[in-house]
């Protein structure tokens, strides 16, 4: 019998497109305070101007560089940082260092906005891409790092915001007003962090009635 690979509390966010990270500034504290250790990426070239690949890169090389050896860590992935992290756990066989994987109002099945990108990100991140279709075909990939999806039906940046809810794994829809306020959200670092001590065992489980929002499971 193979032996359990350790899971360490590092855990990093990942922000979106034009983001430098401040918009992750409250969920970082959050889980420090929590107890975890927490970093955010600060992608370079976070237009996506020359696509999801790169930035994938970036994140497998910090993941290396902050995670105990011999161990697995957590990604919190916000926009366009949750596609970043689907192509490294999905591609670039990050799924073997990962033991929880969260995305924040992720286009997982592109945004009509993101016709507006006249470059290969933005072409990645429409609805139909070639990109997110091979994603999705091989979403399975995703059952090891117990994927959660967190989105809302007020996102006017998400068109349709149903793009957001992965196809597997846990759903928890928020009632957040703006895309951009998703990562700061007081319910959604709740859920975040709720969801990241849950896989310690501790924090006494979970029940229906912790969260004022809806919760669905996606099999």
């Amino acid at each position: 019998m193979a032996a359990k690979i350790p899971k360490s509390r590092v855990v990093i966010l990942i922000p979106g497109i034009f983001d430098r990270g401040f918009s992750m500034l409250r969920m970082h504290r959050a889980l420090e305070q929590a107890g975890f250790s927490a970093h955010t990426i600060r992608l370079k070239t976070n237009s996506g101007w020359y696509g999801m690949e790169p930035m994938a890169v970036q994140l497998g090389d910090l993941v290396e560089a902050v995670t105990p050896k011999g161990a697995t860590c957590a990604l919190v992935g916000f926009s366009m940082g949750g596609i970043v992290a689907r192509y490294y756990l999905q591609r670039l066989n990050g799924a073997a260092n990962v033991h929880k994987f969260i995305a924040l109002s992720s286009p997982h099945f592109g945004s009509l906005w993101a016709h507006l990108l006249p470059y290969k990100g933005g072409r990645q991140l429409r609805i139909g891409s070639e990109f997110l279709h091979n994603l999705n075909r091989d979403a399975a990939m995703l059952e090891g790092v117990a994927p959660v999806s967190i989105w809302t039906p007020y996102d006017a940046t998400i068109v349709p915001h149903t793009s957001s809810r992965l196809p597997l794994g846990e759903t928890y829809q928020v009632p957040v007003s703006l895309h951009r306020w998703v990562p700061q959200n007081p319910e959604v670092i709740r859920i975040v962090v709720a969801e990241l001590v849950e896989v310690f065992g501790s924090g006494g489980g979970r029940t229906g009635s912790q969260f004022s929002c809806m919760k669905k499971s996606r099999k």
